[in-house]
């Protein structure tokens, strides 16, 4: 049996750090999540002038309030989506103008909405055509009646969330449409009432501050990450082994935590024990599902499907064709090559398995199509996947992991 504790969330991570920024004094985020994504988001805040120490794999933040004053600076966030969100509503707090930039991928990432709601709230923005770069300007972070569109991104909302106590009216940020990856949503507000602030969340369509409340210095502790945890399972799935994975309970307010009713619904054994899950890996069947709450288990449950008896129905996922690439479009694609059968919907896939064979895999920089391939390539060794290291962006000791888990069950 292999025993595996996931890396530290890189979301709830990326969340703590704008919040300990947020709050005053010094903040420890213990279990720290060092991956590109995370060291974007530090090297952001120390132009910020916020001091960050890091000692292994605890990190110490030097809040300064929300009292940020630097000018004419330009801060990249690469290809992060939660670094460049989250930044985007914590920059209208700064008492200078900064642009807020990322890369050719990122630059073709919608931020419309977002930069709209930032607007109504008397923020002084512009953006490229509701595309990146932004500038963000010197202004008054005023508030009252906000209302945001996160159809294609619930960081949108999270983002306005955590600067809701730095509004100077009472606000409302009322939700426009359907709001996609609810428990991501979930996240922020947990993680606000550890820094001191409770937010209340009306039927997910309006949200206010309970009381008015700054956000305190504290200690966090990051827990592993359900996403990481997604791929192992999937592989002791399809291998028919037996995996224990520390550090997670169903409890979890991680969205990807999911990923295990979902394999026991294929027909693998879980059990659920305090601080761990085991599943053991049995004969899997198609299956049909709405993952609109847990769009980053998509990929995993794609190629495992590759693996089961019968046809699997991914539905309600639109917004991954707003990732780090179109994760449907390239999922359809790399899936007919290792020998699936794919239907691309406008809000999903439809997979049913072929005879597994070679082929070049394309990750397009996106580091859950490499993690999620690499359960296809346990099947098959000769299936190759390019630009191996994307995983960085999340996981980067995947690859040493993945192998141990291989040696382990002598694949």
């Amino acid at each position: 049996m292999y025993v595996f504790t996931p890396p530290p969330s890189k979301s709830l991570t990326n969340r703590a750090l704008i919040l300990a920024a947020l709050a005053e004094g010094k903040s420890v985020i213990e279990n720290f999540a060092d991956c590109d994504d995370t060291k974007l988001m530090v090297k952001a805040l120390r132009k910020l002038g916020i001091k960050i120490i890091k000692k292994n794999n605890v990190v110490e933040v030097i809040g300064l309030a929300g009292s940020f004053s630097r000018t004419g600076l330009t801060i990249s966030c690469g290809n992060a989506g939660t670094t460049f969100r989250f930044l985007t509503a914590l920059l209208a707090l700064n008492n200078g103008t900064i642009t807020l930039d990322g890369s050719k991928r990122m630059r073709q990432r919608p931020i419309g909405n977002l930069v709209k709601s930032l607007k109504q709230a008397g923020i002084r923005i512009t953006s490229n055509k509701n595309f990146p770069p932004l500038k963000i300007y010197k202004s008054k972070v005023i508030g009252g009646r906000i209302s945001i569109n996160s159809s294609e991104s619930s960081q949108f909302l999270s983002a306005l969330l955590m600067i809701l106590p730095f509004m100077r009216k009472n606000t409302e940020i009322h939700v426009e449409g359907e709001l996609v990856s609810k428990p991501y949503v979930d996240m922020t507000l947990e993680m606000q009432k550890q820094f001191g602030v409770n937010v209340r969340n009306i039927e997910y369509k309006k949200f206010v501050l309970a009381e008015k409340n700054f956000y305190g210095a504290t200690k966090i502790t990051i827990e592993p990450d359900a996403s990481s945890a997604s791929y192992f399972f999937a592989t002791a799935a399809v291998a028919k082994k037996k995996i224990t994975i520390h550090g997670l309970t169903k409890e979890s307010n991680q969205a990807d935590i999911k990923f295990i009713g979902v394999l026991k619904r294929m027909g693998c054994k879980i059990e659920i024990r305090n601080s761990e899950i085991v599943l053991t890996g049995k004969r899997l069947k198609g299956i049909s599902i709405d993952l609109n709450s847990s769009p980053d288990i998509v990929q995993t449950l794609a190629v495992t499907a590759c693996f089961a008896k019968g046809k699997t129905k991914i539905r309600n996922v639109a917004n991954l064709r707003l990732k780090e690439t179109d994760r449907l479009k390239a999922l359809s694609t790399e899936l007919r090559k290792i020998g699936a059968y794919v239907n691309e919907t406008e809000d999903g896939l439809e997979i049913t398995p072929g005879k597994l064979r070679a082929a070049e895999i394309s990750t397009y920089n996106d580091h859950r199509m490499a993690m999620s391939f690499a359960i296809a390539k346990l099947v098959n060794p000769k299936i190759k996947i390019l630009n191996k290291n994307c995983v960085k962006k999340s996981f980067p000791n995947f690859w040493n992991e993945f192998s141990n888990m291989k040696r382990i069950y002598k694949l």
